[in-house]
């Protein structure tokens, strides 16, 4: 039998590291959205309103999903190529491209996990309120996921020779991670707002 991810995550070996985990953690996350959005299909349809349109984000969530999966294998190779074109005695040749594919990765890490938080606040806006907790646990994770997949990208950087290029893409990641956060805090707030509430009495 195979070894799991988590197995191979935990051997003393550079690969798969932090991005595939991001990728991965981002993938657990959009696993409890589809238990919900599975668990709202399995309820008869209103008579009177529009029914939510589950199906549709029921295809969504799976394509986010498949999506992440090929980063995490993705994050596993560029990472590989990296550090094949470090240790190259001629890295000018094959360094620049692998540092781009090494930054690449992480950054669409970091937008799949937005847009999968966009699917999550929908979910929370149409589905039963005891619900909700299942989706504030997917919403951390996909905080953590994209604050992960941040810092790895973030890692990457100094190889990047051209100061004006390094800085540019350091100001650009800063920006996208300030944008992803205030994004998780207004989600977070609008699931706790409207999830079930524990008397203060009890």
């Amino acid at each position: 039998m195979s070894p799991s991810f988590l197995e191979e995550l935990a051997q003393a070996r550079p690969d798969p590291g932090g991005g595939a985990a991001a990728a991965y953690g981002a993938r657990l996350g959009l696993a409890l959205l589809e238990k919900v959005v599975k668990l709202e299909l399995k309820r008869p349809p209103p008579a009177s309103n529009p029914p939510p349109l589950w199906e549709q984000n029921l295809g969504q969530v799976r394509q986010l999903t498949a999506a992440l999966t090929r980063l995490q294998d993705e994050d596993v190779q560029a990472y590989f190529c990296l550090a094949e074109a470090r240790a190259s005695p001629q890295p000018g040749r094959q360094l620049p491209a692998a540092v781009q594919e090494a930054l690449e990765v992480p950054r669409q890490i970091m937008a799949k996990t937005r847009e999968a938080l966009n699917l999550v606040s929908w979910a929370g806006a149409h589905c039963k309120r005891h619900l909700i907790s299942d989706l504030l646990v997917a919403v951390e994770l996909l905080a953590a996921a994209f604050q992960g997949a941040y810092h790895i990208a973030c890692a990457n950087l100094p190889l990047i020779t051209e100061t004006l290029r390094r800085e540019a893409l350091a100001s650009e990641l800063s920006h996208t991670s300030q944008q992803g956060q205030e994004s998780f805090l207004r989600v977070k707030r609008i699931l706790t707002a409207r999830g079930p509430h524990l008397d203060p009495g009890s």
